[in-house]
C-alpha cells in the first residue's frame, strides 16, 4: 500500500450511556496535517525446554497523534471541555479551568491510497479516543514566514464490544466523506468545510462492528507493554 494523501479529520463526543456508542456535536477538525496511530500491547512468554514454546499479546490502548492547520472553536468544547461564550459583537472567550476535563469523542479521516496504479479512498473511524492539549509555541515574525500549526495527542481504546477502530476502502472520495459524516452523526444539510454544527445519531445508523457497517504526548514505558507496528499518515 501507498497512502498519498490525508484529509477531512472530523471529530465528534461520545456518548455510550444507552449501551449503544452514539456521536454528537460533530465538526471538521481543521484540514489534516500528519497523523501517528502506535498501538500499545501487553505480552507474555512462557518458556519450556530451554525455548521459548508460547507467546502472546493483547491490546492495551493507541497512542494517536493529530497534527492540523488549526483547531476550530469546537475543539475547545467539543474535545477539552472549555467554557466559550461570546463577547461583544466580534469577540470570543476560551476559558480554560483547572478543572475541566477533556471527553471522549470518535475521531475520523480519510487517506488517499494507491493500489496498483488505482486510487483508493480508505475512510477510518476510531470509536473511543480521549485527547490532551498540547505545548503551543509561539515565534515573532522574522526574515522568513515560518507557520506554527497544533498537534494534540492523546490514547485510544475500545469501546463495550472491544472494538477501536474500523476502516472501509471506497473507489470515490465522496463514499469516504460520507461514510465519516454518518459515523460522526452529521447531517448532509449541515456539514460545513473547516466545522460546523451538526445533528447527532449512532454511527452507521446503528450498532457498531457488524458486517457491512456503513459505517505533551501521553506514551511511555509500561511493565509489559510494547510498541506495535504504529501508522504514520
Amino acid at each position: 500500500m501507498a497512502y498519498v494523501g490525508l484529509a477531512k479529520p472530523t471529530v465528534a463526543k461520545l456518548d455510550e450511556s444507552s449501551g449503544t456508542p452514539k456521536y454528537t456535536d460533530g465538526f471538521t477538525c481543521g484540514k489534516a496535517m500528519a497523523l501517528d496511530i502506535n498501538p500499545q500491547y501487553a505480552e507474555g512468554s512462557l518458556f519450556a525446554d530451554n525455548k521459548k514454546s508460547e507467546y502472546d499479546n493483547e491490546f492495551k490502548y493507541a497512542d494517536v497523534t493529530l497534527g492540523t492547520d488549526t483547531l476550530p472553536i469546537q475543539a475547545h468544547t467539543v474535545m477539552f471541555g472549555h467554557t466559550v461564550a461570546k463577547e461583544g459583537e466580534s469577540g470570543t472567550s476560551i476559558k480554560n479551568r483547572t478543572t475541566d476535563s477533556s471527553n471522549y469523542v470518535g475521531l475520523g479521516i480519510y487517506m488517499d491510497e494507491k493500489v496498483d496504479g488505482l486510487k483508493k479512498y480508505v475512510a477510518m473511524w476510531i470509536y473511543k479516543v480521549k485527547f490532551a492539549e498540547g505545548q503551543e509555541s509561539f515565534k515573532t515574525k522574522g526574515d522568513n514566514i515560518e507557520y506554527q500549526t497544533p498537534s494534540i495527542a492523546g490514547q485510544a481504546i475500545g469501546i463495550d464490544d472491544d472494538l477501536w477502530k474500523e476502516t472501509m476502502i471506497y473507489d470515490t472520495e465522496k463514499e469516504a466523506r460520507d461514510w465519516i459524516d454518518e459515523m460522526a452523526g452529521i447531517k448532509k444539510d449541515q456539514t460545513q468545510e473547516g466545522g460546523g454544527e451538526s445533528g447527532s445519531g449512532e454511527p452507521g445508523g446503528g450498532e457498531q462492528g457488524g458486517e457491512g457497517s456503513g459505517g505533551g504526548t501521553t506514551s511511555g514505558e509500561e511493565t509489559g507493554e510494547k510498541e506495535n507496528g504504529g501508522e504514520t499518515v
